[in-house]
């Protein structure tokens, strides 16, 4: 046994980790790392996912990290882009607690749109996502974005004022 204990890496950067990514400077903004992960070329998702659902098992601040990795993962997938994942592809890759948390995260945004359409709040077209060509661009929307299957879009800022209206966070939707 050494002298020193290697100290557990955060959440975030055990993601970071089995990424392939630096965990050196501290974590990355989970867009980011989603966004690294996302494309078919990219070999290490099964590797992220399987760090995913050991912190779904975790209680804390691991579980948030997983949730929000899933979200994020979720979004990015869910705009049928060639070179992403879809969500067809990356739900087999997933253990029992990722898509159990996958079905959470599904279910705070079903609930944000509900609340959306029962109170006025329009959501757009997906539509004009579909122009974005710049890679810097699309790696801010697509991870905070959800194309809904009917054409339509919803973002944060309808995550927002759901949270604001109702109180209701996705932790409270918890796995």
């Amino acid at each position: 046994m050494g002298l020193f204990k290697r100290r557990a890496l955060p959440p975030a950067e055990r993601l970071m980790a089995a990424a392939g990514l630096p965990t050196g400077g501290g974590a990355v903004p989970m867009m980011d790392l989603v966004m690294e992960v996302a494309p078919r070329r990219n070999a290490r998702i099964t590797a992220v996912l399987a760090v995913v659902e050991d912190l779904l098992a975790q209680p804390g601040d691991a579980q948030i990290v997983a949730l929000k990795f899933i979200e994020n993962l979720q979004n990015a997938a869910s705009h049928g882009t060639d070179g992403l994942l879809t969500v067809e592809e990356l739900l087999p890759m997933c253990g029992p607690r990722t898509v159990e948390g996958w079905e959470t995260a599904n279910r705070f945004w079903a609930a944000v749109v509900a609340w959306c359409d029962a109170n006025g709040q329009q959501l757009e077209t997906s539509a004009s996502l579909d122009v974005v060509q710049h890679q810097g661009l699309r790696s801010l929307l697509w991870p905070t974005t959800r194309r809904l299957p009917d054409g339509r879009r919803v973002d944060l800022s309808h995550v927002l004022l759901y949270e604001k209206a109702t109180g209701t966070p996705i932790t409270a939707f918890t796995p």
